[in-house]
């Protein structure tokens, strides 16, 4: 299996990488949220072509199997930081490297020295100790997002270094 990273264009299939997103979604979280919640769910929930200049992508072949988003901090609390977006991989490609190549390219193109700060669902375990084994450390206490009247998730924050 040879992957390569590369960032993201204006012509990359964004469709594609919504679908990606949808995929790991279901996969990743199918035991962490109620299922009605994620049925609901299509690829159109997410818009990554928004965010194209802020991405980098993964592929084996012409397939895109993997994406790290990134960019200046979205929450008013983390003002003055960087922020991980997202980082997806499809389930087939996972514990093979792949996570890890994607989120230090993102790391690279970053501006320094500003911190880099993320949220992971706080009951996903094994993202957590992903982003531990890169060196991003849990800052505060895991905290309620809304996602809407009737959904809510609970995330950790964490910060490189």
């Amino acid at each position: 299996m040879t992957i390569r990273l590369r960032p993201a264009t204006a012509q990359d299939d964004f469709e594609a990488v919504a679908e990606l997103y949808l995929t790991v979604w279901r996969a990743t979280y199918v035991t962490q949220l109620p299922a009605a919640y994620l049925d609901q769910l299509t690829a159109a929930t997410w818009q990554p072509q928004k965010r194209w200049r802020q991405t980098v992508l993964a592929f084996e072949a012409d397939k895109i199997v993997g994406v790290c988003a990134f960019g200046p901090a979205r929450p008013s609390t983390w003002a003055g930081r960087q922020e991980i977006y997202s980082l997806y991989v499809l389930p087939a490609f996972q514990r093979q490297g792949v996570g890890q190549r994607l989120i230090q390219a993102a790391i690279a193109r970053l501006a320094k020295p500003m911190p880099i700060m993320l949220a992971v669902l706080a009951s996903n375990q094994a993202a957590r100790r992903f982003y531990e084994t890169q060196g991003f450390v849990a800052v505060g206490t895991p905290y309620c997002v809304k996602l809407s009247t009737k959904m809510s998730l609970t995330e950790q924050a964490y910060q490189l270094g």
